[in-house]
């Protein structure tokens, strides 16, 4: 069994089970409550933050980027800014957030603007003002809301960026040598090649050539690593991967069994297949055979199984 990392995470305060919400509710999003206890959370509420009480009278976003209390009229909006810096000055390493969806400061892409200061015109739709400055301060980090991972994919994409990031954080923190840097690579080749294939070359002839400079090549490495898992890999990457992983296994299979494998592989592409299923497949393979250079790979099991099960 994998022993995963507990990767820091900034948390919206009411996704923490607070009850600081506008109206002073609680939230109760399956997701963010099984997350609780694979990380290590750091949570925070802005609107609370700035010295809005619970409850309290909602808070807008006006276009141009304007945070306004209709009913008193305030302009929190350098409040909020101000606040935001300020938090992210002083946090340690992180390695991503998960915040409220639709929140004037927290959304990440489906709060509402309004064309007046009232909240009457409604103007269209757009991110907070804190998650607009986490989105710009952490470009390499996932940063969603907890309405975005409602969605499989997204979801997925999220849990393994954050626990890839986190391990990686471990890695920088105690990593002597190129041994060390060869053998975390090896673990993560796979995962990295169903994301990019170019990052997987180029982070490939940093670690030969590591020997030169390490201080610099884990450097250089980190920010490779973060960047080629920032995109969202196609089940056209993931099945490239899945074969590649498969041809490692091939001389040590029935053809019926690579047949059944390449039908599974066909139905994943059209969506009749999780690809949990063919994971789960090619890791049984790999212990059935005591493939250790495989069932050492992070791609056959990215996060905790746990996470993957949640009903949104």
């Amino acid at each position: 069994m994998r022993i995963f990392p507990k990767p820091r995470l900034v948390m919206s305060a009411c996704l923490d089970l607070q009850p600081v919400r506008y109206n002073g509710e609680v939230v109760k999003d399956p997701f963010a409550i099984k997350l609780r206890e694979y990380c290590q959370i750091i949570s925070v509420c802005p609107e609370v933050s700035i010295g809005l009480g619970v409850p309290r009278d909602k808070v807008i976003i006006q276009k141009g980027v304007r945070l306004i209390q209709p009913t008193t009229g305030r302009d929190l909006t350098q409040l909020m800014l101000s606040f935001s810096r300020e938090f992210l000055d002083g946090l340690d390493t992180v390695d991503g957030f998960l915040l409220k969806s639709k929140s004037p400061s927290c959304g990440v892409s489906n709060a509402r603007i309004y064309k007046d200061a009232y909240g009457e015109e409604f103007y269209g739709r757009g991110k907070g003002l804190f998650a607009t400055q986490v989105l710009e301060r952490y470009k390499l980090l996932p940063v969603e809301d907890e309405g975005r991972l409602k969605n499989k994919e997204l979801r997925e994409h999220f849990l393994v960026r954050l626990f890839a990031i986190a391990e990686l954080r471990e890695f920088l923190s105690k990593a002597q040598d190129v041994k060390d840097l060869v053998e975390f690579h090896s673990r993560y080749k796979y995962l990295i090649m169903a994301h990019s294939q170019e990052k997987l070359k180029q982070m490939g002839k940093l670690v030969a050539e590591a020997k030169k400079n390490f201080k610099e090549a884990i450097s250089r490495y980190r920010i490779l690593f973060m960047d080629a898992l920032k995109r969202r890999p196609t089940k056209g990457q993931h099945a490239n991967t899945l074969l590649h992983i498969m041809g490692h296994l091939s001389s040590k299979l029935k053809k019926s069994e690579k047949e059944h494998f390449y039908s599974l592989v066909e139905s994943y592409k059209t969506g009749q297949k999780d690809l949990c299923t063919l994971l789960e497949i090619l890791k049984s393979w790999s212990y059935r055979f005591d493939e250790k250079y495989l069932t050492d790979h992070v791609y056959l099991e990215p996060y905790p199984i746990a996470l993957n099960v949640i009903q949104q």
